[in-house]
Formats: C-alpha cells, sequence, structure tokens
C-alpha cells in the first residue's frame, strides 16, 4: 500500500460511525484530498488533535483503492482563537467552505495553499470579517473566475468615480455602457476602492487593517451575492453568520 506525506490546512470534517471522521485536506502537492481517520474522535486517539478543522498539520496518509487513510498527523500551527471565538469561526467558515466548494480533488493549487496558510493568522488575531473577505476575494481572483472591478467589462475603459457592476456581465460596467449591462447595480467608487485595496494585501503586512464599516458591510453583500451566484446555491456559513453574527 503506497504511503505518502503531506502538509495540508484541514478543509473540513465530516464524522461518521461511532469515532470516524472524514476529513478534507487541503494539501501543498496534491491539492484537495479526502482521507478517513479512524477513531480519531476518541480522546485518546493520537488522531484527535490534529484533524480538527482549521489546523496546519504534516499527515502520513496511505493510498487505498476506494479511500485513503490518514495514518499519522502533526499540528504544525494551531489557532486556538478560531476555536473559542464565535465570529473568527464563522468568518474562517465562510472562506473554507468558499474554497473547499470552487476547487477539485487533486490539482496542485500552491497559491490556494499559500493563501489559507497565510489567511489562518490573519483570522486568528486580526479583524476575521476582513480577513475573510480579503481571502475570499484573493482566491477568487487566482481561481479565473474574479469580476473585473477596476475596468469596464464593456468598453474596456479604466473605472473613475461612481459607476455599475453587473454579475452577469462579469464586472464594473462605466456610465456610458450602463444601458448594455443585463443586471447593473450601484457601484460606489468606495466600494471599488475597497476590492482593489483587499487584492493588493500582502499578508505579510503587519499594518492594521481598517475599512469603512458601511463599506465593508457592503463589500461582503457583494461577494456574498457573487460567490454564491458562481455556485448556483447558497452559502451555508453566510446562513450562520447572518443569523448569529451579524
Amino acid at each position: 500500500m503506497e504511503t505518502f506525506t503531506v502538509e495540508a490546512v484541514v478543509l473540513k470534517t465530516d464524522d461518521f460511525g461511532d469515532a470516524n471522521r472524514v476529513v478534507t485536506l487541503f494539501t501543498k502537492e496534491f491539492g484537495k484530498l479526502e482521507a478517513n481517520a479512524y477513531g480519531c474522535r476518541h480522546a485518546r486517539s493520537p488522531l484527535s488533535g490534529a484533524t480538527q478543522m482549521f489546523n496546519h498539520i504534516s499527515a502520513e496518509i496511505s493510498h487505498g483503492a476506494k479511500v485513503d487513510t490518514i495514518r499519522e498527523a502533526d499540528i504544525l500551527n494551531f489557532y486556538d482563537a478560531l476555536t473559542k471565538d464565535l465570529e473568527r469561526l464563522a468568518y474562517a467558515s465562510l472562506l473554507f467552505e468558499i474554497v473547499n466548494r470552487m476547487t477539485f480533488p487533486r490539482q496542485r493549487e500552491l497559491e490556494t495553499f499559500e493563501l489559507l496558510t497565510n489567511s489562518l493568522p490573519a483570522l486568528n488575531r486580526r479583524n476575521p470579517r476582513i480577513a475573510a473577505l480579503i481571502g475570499a476575494c484573493q482566491f477568487m481572483e487566482t481561481s479565473g473566475v474574479q469580476l473585473n472591478f477596476s475596468r469596464c467589462v464593456h468598453c474596456g475603459e479604466e473605472i473613475f468615480g461612481d459607476a455599475g457592476i453587473s454579475l452577469l456581465d462579469g464586472g464594473a460596467v462605466c456610465m456610458n455602457c450602463l444601458d448594455a449591462a443585463q443586471d447593473a447595480r450601484p457601484y460606489p467608487e468606495a466600494l471599488r476602492k475597497t476590492f482593489e485595496t483587499m487584492l493588493a494585501f500582502n499578508w505579510r503586512d503587519e499594518t492594521k487593517l481598517t475599512f469603512n464599516s458601511r463599506q465593508l458591510i457592503a463589500a461582503e453583500n457583494f461577494f456574498v451575492d457573487y460567490v454564491q451566484s458562481v455556485l448556483s446555491s447558497s452559502l451555508k456559513s453566510v446562513q450562520f453568520i447572518r443569523e448569529f453574527i451579524n
């Protein structure tokens, strides 16, 4: 039986049976993988702590004919605030759900892996709402389905001042092209600058993250609508955020 070692972030977990867990990992080496962690829900299992969501781990995995199995796992980085603070948990879940639902198994995506490992410390200590939205914006950019925030999708002109934006057309629409847009909605200059700042953010920058609260809420609502339109379904984490956090 082939055995290999991966560096991974625990993207999702699903319990099955009395003590087992299906663990979805986003690995540096192979992209997204699913593997069973048998017995890990027993308190004394050596896999119990490592297979918790949001952990950054090293794992030894055996490749099976039908299912892979986690044999050993060690925690490389543990983010305790994500398990103790409901708001941090909720917004980290939002980012991880987006990544999980928009990636395919066994497609190596180093940029996505690095985004997850870079965003986790920010979610753990910074404003989690801002960190999650930055992570989601940057992930959509690297995934190739991001909206065009800075140039008109119809004429290509750079956007200045207030404009419109269309989910169906794929991004910003200048005032001269609004009549040609399918579903244009208002796109204030402040919202555009919020998205541009988030896309350009360097995770190693220790500068405090601050955004106007009104624009942050507008950016979050707009971006959630966009992601859900791409998925053609709702995000479970959004429902939780709106019910228990906002």
